[in-house]
Protein backbone atom coordinates (compact mmCIF):
# COMPACT_ATOMS: atom_id res chain seq x y z
CA UNK A 1 0.00 0.00 0.00
CA UNK A 2 1.40 3.27 -0.70
CA UNK A 3 1.94 6.78 1.32
CA UNK A 4 -0.30 8.20 -1.03
CA UNK A 5 -3.27 5.86 -0.63
CA UNK A 6 -2.57 5.93 3.65
CA UNK A 7 -2.09 9.82 3.29
CA UNK A 8 -5.23 10.73 1.23
CA UNK A 9 -7.27 7.51 2.94
CA UNK A 10 -6.71 7.93 6.31
CA UNK A 11 -7.61 11.69 6.08
CA UNK A 12 -11.36 10.87 3.90
CA UNK A 13 -11.91 8.25 7.27
CA UNK A 14 -10.89 11.07 9.56
CA UNK A 15 -13.79 13.44 8.00
CA UNK A 16 -16.01 10.80 7.43
CA UNK A 17 -16.30 10.42 10.83
CA UNK A 18 -16.78 13.92 11.96
CA UNK A 19 -13.43 14.21 13.59
CA UNK A 20 -12.27 18.55 12.85
CA UNK A 21 -10.46 19.35 9.54
CA UNK A 22 -7.34 20.72 11.45
CA UNK A 23 -7.28 17.06 13.40
CA UNK A 24 -7.75 15.42 10.48
CA UNK A 25 -4.82 16.43 8.70
CA UNK A 26 -2.98 16.14 11.54
CA UNK A 27 -3.61 12.59 12.36
CA UNK A 28 -3.11 12.06 8.74
CA UNK A 29 0.25 12.99 8.81
CA UNK A 30 1.38 11.55 11.81
CA UNK A 31 0.24 7.81 10.63
CA UNK A 32 1.57 8.46 7.45
CA UNK A 33 4.77 9.35 9.30
CA UNK A 34 4.74 6.11 10.58
CA UNK A 35 4.09 3.81 7.58
CA UNK A 36 7.24 5.72 5.88
CA UNK A 37 9.21 5.14 8.70
CA UNK A 38 9.95 8.42 10.21
CA UNK A 39 9.46 9.29 13.73
CA UNK A 40 6.28 10.88 14.84
CA UNK A 41 8.54 13.27 16.73
CA UNK A 42 9.83 14.77 13.49
CA UNK A 43 5.78 16.65 13.53
CA UNK A 44 7.47 19.29 15.99
CA UNK A 45 10.15 21.30 13.93
CA UNK A 46 7.73 20.79 10.54
CA UNK A 47 4.97 22.34 12.54
CA UNK A 48 6.98 24.83 13.50
CA UNK A 49 8.70 25.66 10.50
CA UNK A 50 5.18 26.00 8.84
CA UNK A 51 4.19 28.94 10.92
CA UNK A 52 7.63 30.11 11.78
CA UNK A 53 7.18 33.00 9.09
CA UNK A 54 6.55 36.62 9.65
CA UNK A 55 3.97 36.74 6.49
CA UNK A 56 1.86 34.88 8.78
CA UNK A 57 1.41 37.85 11.31
CA UNK A 58 -0.89 39.48 8.58
CA UNK A 59 -3.58 36.80 9.70
CA UNK A 60 -4.37 38.11 12.90
CA UNK A 61 -3.57 41.30 12.59
CA UNK A 62 -6.09 42.23 9.37
CA UNK A 63 -8.43 39.97 11.69
CA UNK A 64 -8.20 42.03 14.40
CA UNK A 65 -8.37 45.02 12.56
CA UNK A 66 -11.67 44.12 11.05
CA UNK A 67 -13.58 43.00 14.20
CA UNK A 68 -12.53 46.62 15.61
CA UNK A 69 -14.12 48.21 12.44
CA UNK A 70 -17.28 46.09 13.02
CA UNK A 71 -17.21 47.18 16.90
CA UNK A 72 -16.57 50.57 16.52
CA UNK A 73 -19.32 50.94 14.43
CA UNK A 74 -17.90 51.09 10.42
CA UNK A 75 -20.25 48.69 9.51
CA UNK A 76 -23.51 50.36 9.65
CA UNK A 77 -22.16 53.68 8.92
CA UNK A 78 -21.35 51.85 5.55
CA UNK A 79 -24.82 50.41 5.41
CA UNK A 80 -26.48 54.24 5.64
CA UNK A 81 -23.98 55.79 3.01
CA UNK A 82 -24.95 52.60 0.71
CA UNK A 83 -28.92 52.48 1.39
CA UNK A 84 -28.88 56.89 0.97
CA UNK A 85 -27.13 56.08 -2.45
CA UNK A 86 -29.68 52.95 -3.53
CA UNK A 87 -32.10 52.18 -1.04
CA UNK A 88 -35.61 53.16 -2.18
CA UNK A 89 -35.13 51.34 -5.32
CA UNK A 90 -37.08 48.69 -6.10
CA UNK A 91 -35.00 45.86 -4.42
CA UNK A 92 -32.46 48.45 -2.86
CA UNK A 93 -31.79 46.39 0.31
CA UNK A 94 -30.51 43.73 -1.72
CA UNK A 95 -27.99 45.84 -3.75
CA UNK A 96 -27.26 47.75 -0.10
CA UNK A 97 -26.16 44.45 1.19
CA UNK A 98 -23.82 43.32 -2.00
CA UNK A 99 -22.45 47.25 -2.10
CA UNK A 100 -22.13 47.20 1.56
CA UNK A 101 -20.11 43.78 1.69
CA UNK A 102 -18.04 44.97 -0.89
CA UNK A 103 -16.98 47.80 1.00
CA UNK A 104 -16.74 45.81 4.45
CA UNK A 105 -14.58 43.30 2.79
CA UNK A 106 -12.09 45.59 1.90
CA UNK A 107 -12.12 46.10 5.38
CA UNK A 108 -12.08 42.82 6.97
CA UNK A 109 -10.08 40.22 4.71
CA UNK A 110 -12.87 37.47 5.88
CA UNK A 111 -15.82 36.44 4.63
CA UNK A 112 -17.42 35.48 7.99
CA UNK A 113 -17.03 38.67 9.42
CA UNK A 114 -18.51 40.55 6.65
CA UNK A 115 -21.65 38.62 7.23
CA UNK A 116 -21.68 38.78 10.95
CA UNK A 117 -21.28 42.34 10.60
CA UNK A 118 -23.42 43.31 7.48
CA UNK A 119 -25.97 40.98 7.86
CA UNK A 120 -27.13 41.76 11.80
CA UNK A 121 -28.10 45.34 10.63
CA UNK A 122 -29.34 44.41 7.50
CA UNK A 123 -30.96 41.25 7.73
CA UNK A 124 -33.97 41.57 9.98
CA UNK A 125 -34.30 45.21 7.66
CA UNK A 126 -35.11 43.66 5.11
CA UNK A 127 -37.34 41.18 6.32
CA UNK A 128 -39.10 43.89 8.14
CA UNK A 129 -39.63 45.60 4.52
CA UNK A 130 -41.45 42.29 3.17
CA UNK A 131 -37.80 40.61 1.64
CA UNK A 132 -38.48 36.29 1.79
CA UNK A 133 -36.12 35.54 4.97
CA UNK A 134 -34.89 32.84 2.90
CA UNK A 135 -33.46 34.74 -0.01
CA UNK A 136 -32.66 37.79 2.79
CA UNK A 137 -30.31 35.54 4.25
CA UNK A 138 -28.92 33.53 1.43
CA UNK A 139 -28.08 36.85 0.03
CA UNK A 140 -26.02 37.94 3.18
CA UNK A 141 -24.35 34.91 3.30
CA UNK A 142 -22.85 34.91 -0.74
CA UNK A 143 -22.21 38.60 -0.40
CA UNK A 144 -20.50 37.88 3.04
CA UNK A 145 -18.12 35.63 0.39
CA UNK A 146 -16.99 39.11 -1.70
CA UNK A 147 -14.63 39.24 1.64
CA UNK A 148 -13.10 36.24 0.36
CA UNK A 149 -12.18 37.99 -2.90
CA UNK A 150 -12.05 41.40 -2.89
CA UNK A 151 -8.48 42.77 -1.15
CA UNK A 152 -7.11 42.09 1.39
CA UNK A 153 -8.10 38.62 1.35
CA UNK A 154 -7.10 36.36 3.99
CA UNK A 155 -7.64 33.43 1.42
CA UNK A 156 -4.75 34.94 -1.06
CA UNK A 157 -2.31 35.84 1.67
CA UNK A 158 -2.49 32.06 2.28
CA UNK A 159 -2.27 31.26 -1.47
CA UNK A 160 0.69 33.36 -2.30
CA UNK A 161 2.38 32.08 1.07
CA UNK A 162 2.36 28.82 -0.40
CA UNK A 163 3.27 29.31 -4.25
CA UNK A 164 5.64 32.57 -3.58
CA UNK A 165 3.74 34.89 -5.66
CA UNK A 166 3.46 38.08 -4.91
CA UNK A 167 0.58 39.09 -2.11
CA UNK A 168 0.45 42.72 -4.07
CA UNK A 169 -0.29 41.37 -7.40
CA UNK A 170 -2.30 38.58 -5.74
CA UNK A 171 -4.32 41.46 -3.95
CA UNK A 172 -4.82 43.40 -6.74
CA UNK A 173 -6.29 40.58 -9.31
CA UNK A 174 -9.02 39.99 -6.89
CA UNK A 175 -10.40 43.63 -7.63
CA UNK A 176 -11.73 43.27 -11.07
CA UNK A 177 -13.67 39.74 -10.64
CA UNK A 178 -14.44 40.76 -7.14
CA UNK A 179 -16.30 43.62 -8.87
CA UNK A 180 -17.46 41.30 -11.24
CA UNK A 181 -18.85 38.58 -8.71
CA UNK A 182 -21.33 41.59 -7.04
CA UNK A 183 -22.49 42.50 -10.49
CA UNK A 184 -23.61 38.64 -11.13
CA UNK A 185 -25.39 38.99 -7.19
CA UNK A 186 -27.15 42.26 -8.31
CA UNK A 187 -28.66 40.97 -11.30
CA UNK A 188 -30.09 37.74 -9.37
CA UNK A 189 -31.42 40.80 -6.74
CA UNK A 190 -33.03 43.04 -9.41
CA UNK A 191 -34.72 39.88 -10.48
CA UNK A 192 -36.14 38.80 -7.72
CA UNK A 193 -36.98 42.49 -6.74
CA UNK A 194 -39.13 42.49 -10.07
CA UNK A 195 -40.88 38.99 -9.57
CA UNK A 196 -41.58 39.65 -6.18
CA UNK A 197 -42.31 43.18 -5.85
CA UNK A 198 -39.81 44.22 -3.27
CA UNK A 199 -39.72 47.93 -2.67
CA UNK A 200 -38.03 50.01 -0.13
CA UNK A 201 -40.49 51.84 2.23
CA UNK A 202 -38.14 54.88 2.68
CA UNK A 203 -38.16 58.06 1.02
CA UNK A 204 -35.27 59.02 -1.65
CA UNK A 205 -32.74 60.69 -0.10
CA UNK A 206 -31.75 64.13 -0.53
CA UNK A 207 -28.15 65.18 -1.98
CA UNK A 208 -27.97 66.85 1.04
CA UNK A 209 -28.90 63.47 3.18
CA UNK A 210 -26.76 61.35 0.97
CA UNK A 211 -23.40 64.10 1.81
CA UNK A 212 -24.26 63.58 5.37
CA UNK A 213 -24.43 59.74 4.88
CA UNK A 214 -20.89 60.17 3.39
CA UNK A 215 -19.50 62.29 5.17
CA UNK A 216 -20.48 60.09 8.27
CA UNK A 217 -18.80 56.84 6.92
CA UNK A 218 -15.78 59.16 4.97
CA UNK A 219 -13.53 57.59 7.96
CA UNK A 220 -14.28 54.02 7.21
CA UNK A 221 -13.82 54.56 3.46
CA UNK A 222 -10.42 55.85 4.34
CA UNK A 223 -8.89 52.34 5.82
CA UNK A 224 -8.80 50.62 2.00
CA UNK A 225 -7.95 53.43 0.73
CA UNK A 226 -4.76 54.22 3.36
CA UNK A 227 -4.33 49.78 3.23
CA UNK A 228 -4.17 48.71 -0.24
CA UNK A 229 -3.07 52.38 -1.20
CA UNK A 230 0.02 52.03 0.98
CA UNK A 231 0.95 48.50 -0.55
CA UNK A 232 0.08 49.09 -4.36
CA UNK A 233 2.78 52.38 -3.82
CA UNK A 234 4.88 50.46 -2.15
CA UNK A 235 5.31 52.48 1.09
CA UNK A 236 4.45 49.69 3.11
CA UNK A 237 4.66 45.20 3.00
CA UNK A 238 1.54 43.42 3.58
CA UNK A 239 2.04 42.75 7.03
CA UNK A 240 3.03 46.40 7.49
CA UNK A 241 -0.12 47.37 5.97
CA UNK A 242 -2.26 45.09 8.70
CA UNK A 243 -0.77 46.52 11.49
CA UNK A 244 -1.17 50.25 10.05
CA UNK A 245 -4.81 48.99 9.96
CA UNK A 246 -5.09 48.01 13.06
CA UNK A 247 -3.99 51.41 14.67
CA UNK A 248 -6.08 53.00 12.14
CA UNK A 249 -9.33 51.11 12.91
CA UNK A 250 -8.10 52.05 16.74
CA UNK A 251 -8.11 55.38 16.12
CA UNK A 252 -11.04 55.84 14.18
CA UNK A 253 -13.16 53.56 16.85
CA UNK A 254 -11.95 54.98 20.28
CA UNK A 255 -11.42 59.06 19.18
CA UNK A 256 -13.44 59.63 15.90
CA UNK A 257 -16.96 57.56 16.24
CA UNK A 258 -16.18 56.53 20.16
CA UNK A 259 -17.95 53.61 20.36
CA UNK A 260 -15.23 51.06 20.62
CA UNK A 261 -15.23 51.13 24.50
CA UNK A 262 -12.86 48.71 26.89
CA UNK A 263 -15.69 46.41 27.51
CA UNK A 264 -15.74 46.09 23.38
CA UNK A 265 -12.24 46.03 22.77
CA UNK A 266 -12.01 43.16 25.41
CA UNK A 267 -14.57 41.41 22.59
CA UNK A 268 -12.64 41.98 19.56
CA UNK A 269 -9.24 40.59 21.31
CA UNK A 270 -10.90 37.53 22.53
CA UNK A 271 -12.87 37.00 19.28
CA UNK A 272 -9.69 37.74 17.34
CA UNK A 273 -7.21 35.37 19.59
CA UNK A 274 -10.19 32.13 18.46
CA UNK A 275 -10.23 33.05 14.91
CA UNK A 276 -6.48 33.21 14.94
CA UNK A 277 -6.24 30.04 16.64
CA UNK A 278 -8.33 28.16 14.59
CA UNK A 279 -6.65 29.14 11.23
CA UNK A 280 -2.74 29.10 12.66
CA UNK A 281 -3.78 25.18 13.97
CA UNK A 282 -5.08 24.34 10.16
CA UNK A 283 -1.81 25.80 8.63
CA UNK A 284 0.71 23.63 10.97
CA UNK A 285 -0.82 20.49 10.80
CA UNK A 286 -2.25 21.15 6.88
CA UNK A 287 1.44 22.29 6.38
CA UNK A 288 2.95 18.56 7.56
CA UNK A 289 0.60 17.39 5.10
CA UNK A 290 1.83 19.59 2.19
CA UNK A 291 5.46 18.35 3.31
CA UNK A 292 4.51 15.00 2.93
CA UNK A 293 3.53 15.68 -0.69
CA UNK A 294 6.28 16.88 -1.79
CA UNK A 295 8.76 14.79 0.19
CA UNK A 296 7.21 11.36 -0.49
CA UNK A 297 6.84 12.56 -4.49
CA UNK A 298 3.38 12.29 -4.31
CA UNK A 299 2.05 15.71 -5.73
CA UNK A 300 4.68 14.90 -8.78
CA UNK A 301 3.06 11.28 -9.29
CA UNK A 302 -0.68 13.47 -9.24
CA UNK A 303 0.45 15.59 -11.54
CA UNK A 304 1.81 13.01 -14.18
CA UNK A 305 -1.54 11.53 -13.59
CA UNK A 306 -3.09 14.47 -14.58
CA UNK A 307 -1.18 15.49 -17.63
CA UNK A 308 -1.95 11.94 -18.73
CA UNK A 309 -5.45 12.50 -19.10
CA UNK A 310 -5.10 16.35 -20.96
CA UNK A 311 -2.48 18.53 -21.24
CA UNK A 312 -5.41 20.83 -22.87
CA UNK A 313 -4.84 23.89 -20.77
CA UNK A 314 -8.71 25.19 -20.73
CA UNK A 315 -10.19 21.61 -19.71
CA UNK A 316 -7.62 21.52 -17.21
CA UNK A 317 -8.83 24.96 -15.67
CA UNK A 318 -12.95 23.36 -16.05
CA UNK A 319 -11.22 20.45 -13.75
CA UNK A 320 -9.51 22.48 -11.20
CA UNK A 321 -13.00 24.91 -11.37
CA UNK A 322 -14.60 20.91 -10.15
CA UNK A 323 -11.95 20.20 -7.49
CA UNK A 324 -11.73 23.36 -5.74
CA UNK A 325 -15.91 23.77 -5.87
CA UNK A 326 -16.01 20.05 -4.58
CA UNK A 327 -13.33 21.35 -2.02
CA UNK A 328 -15.28 23.86 -0.95
CA UNK A 329 -18.31 22.45 -0.03
CA UNK A 330 -16.25 19.66 2.11
CA UNK A 331 -13.22 21.84 4.25
CA UNK A 332 -12.77 25.27 4.71
CA UNK A 333 -10.24 27.63 2.61
CA UNK A 334 -7.20 27.17 4.60
CA UNK A 335 -7.25 23.28 4.57
CA UNK A 336 -8.40 23.40 1.00
CA UNK A 337 -5.05 25.28 0.23
CA UNK A 338 -2.40 23.33 1.87
CA UNK A 339 -4.11 20.13 0.62
CA UNK A 340 -4.60 21.16 -3.16
CA UNK A 341 -2.23 23.83 -4.53
CA UNK A 342 0.94 21.26 -3.77
CA UNK A 343 -1.05 19.25 -6.35
CA UNK A 344 -2.12 21.92 -8.59
CA UNK A 345 0.79 24.17 -9.03
CA UNK A 346 2.93 22.01 -10.90
CA UNK A 347 0.21 20.67 -13.83
CA UNK A 348 -0.59 24.62 -14.01
CA UNK A 349 3.15 25.48 -14.49
CA UNK A 350 3.18 22.59 -16.52
CA UNK A 351 0.50 24.03 -19.00
CA UNK A 352 1.84 27.57 -18.81
CA UNK A 353 -1.57 28.72 -16.58
CA UNK A 354 -0.28 32.58 -15.27
CA UNK A 355 -0.35 31.68 -11.54
CA UNK A 356 -1.90 34.96 -10.57
CA UNK A 357 -4.49 34.37 -12.78
CA UNK A 358 -5.01 30.76 -11.23
CA UNK A 359 -5.07 32.06 -7.51
CA UNK A 360 -7.80 34.24 -8.68
CA UNK A 361 -9.90 30.83 -9.62
CA UNK A 362 -9.79 28.84 -6.79
CA UNK A 363 -10.41 31.62 -4.19
CA UNK A 364 -13.18 32.11 -5.88
CA UNK A 365 -13.91 28.29 -6.00
CA UNK A 366 -13.81 28.64 -2.16
CA UNK A 367 -15.64 32.02 -1.91
CA UNK A 368 -18.55 30.06 -3.06
CA UNK A 369 -18.15 26.89 -1.12
CA UNK A 370 -18.31 29.34 1.87
CA UNK A 371 -22.14 29.11 1.10
CA UNK A 372 -22.61 25.60 0.13
CA UNK A 373 -23.32 22.47 2.89
CA UNK A 374 -21.87 20.73 4.38
CA UNK A 375 -19.69 23.32 5.32
CA UNK A 376 -20.16 26.66 3.92
CA UNK A 377 -19.70 29.14 7.15
CA UNK A 378 -21.24 31.61 5.74
CA UNK A 379 -24.53 29.77 5.65
CA UNK A 380 -24.52 28.91 9.26
CA UNK A 381 -24.09 32.51 10.40
CA UNK A 382 -26.68 34.14 8.10
CA UNK A 383 -29.10 31.36 9.08
CA UNK A 384 -28.96 32.23 12.64
CA UNK A 385 -29.13 35.69 12.32
CA UNK A 386 -32.41 35.34 9.90
CA UNK A 387 -33.93 33.10 11.69
CA UNK A 388 -34.71 30.64 9.06
CA UNK A 389 -34.10 26.69 8.52
CA UNK A 390 -31.17 25.63 6.81
CA UNK A 391 -33.04 23.74 4.15
CA UNK A 392 -34.88 26.96 3.58
CA UNK A 393 -31.55 29.19 3.01
CA UNK A 394 -30.08 26.41 1.28
CA UNK A 395 -32.56 26.29 -0.98
CA UNK A 396 -33.02 29.92 -1.76
CA UNK A 397 -29.11 30.12 -2.32
CA UNK A 398 -29.86 28.32 -5.59
CA UNK A 399 -30.41 31.24 -8.11
CA UNK A 400 -27.50 32.70 -6.40
CA UNK A 401 -25.29 30.02 -6.84
CA UNK A 402 -25.92 29.91 -10.69
CA UNK A 403 -25.09 34.03 -11.16
CA UNK A 404 -22.03 32.59 -9.24
CA UNK A 405 -20.98 30.51 -11.53
CA UNK A 406 -21.62 32.25 -14.21
CA UNK A 407 -19.27 35.20 -12.64
CA UNK A 408 -16.58 32.20 -12.32
CA UNK A 409 -16.66 30.93 -15.90
CA UNK A 410 -16.06 34.93 -16.86
CA UNK A 411 -13.17 35.11 -14.48
CA UNK A 412 -11.82 31.87 -15.59
CA UNK A 413 -11.64 31.88 -19.41
CA UNK A 414 -11.08 35.67 -19.58
CA UNK A 415 -8.33 36.30 -17.78
CA UNK A 416 -7.83 39.90 -18.85
CA UNK A 417 -10.05 40.19 -15.66
CA UNK A 418 -7.48 38.66 -13.31
CA UNK A 419 -4.64 40.22 -14.49
CA UNK A 420 -5.51 43.85 -16.21
CA UNK A 421 -4.19 45.86 -12.94
CA UNK A 422 -1.39 44.24 -12.53
CA UNK A 423 1.69 45.65 -13.62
Amino acid sequence: MSSTVILFGTLAIFIFINIPISVSLGLSSAITLLYIGMPVTAMPSILQATVQKFSLLTIPLFVLAGVIMDKGGISKRLINMANSMIGPIHGGLGYVSVVTAMFFAAISGSGTATVAAIGSILIPSMIKQGYDAGYTSALSAISGSLGTVIPPSITFLIYGMITGESISNLFLSGIIPGVVFATCLCVSVFIMARKNGWKSNDARASFKDFLHSLKDAFWGLMSPVIVLGGIYSGIFTPTEAAAVAVIYSFIVGVFIYKELDFKKLVQTLSETAITTGIILLIIMNAGVFAWLLTQQGIAAQLTEMALALTTNKYVMLFVINIIFLIAGCLMDNTSAMYILVPIIMPIAQALDINMIHLGTIIVLNLSIGQVTPPVGPNLYVAADIGRVKFENICRKMVPLIIMSLIALFIITYVPWFSLALIK
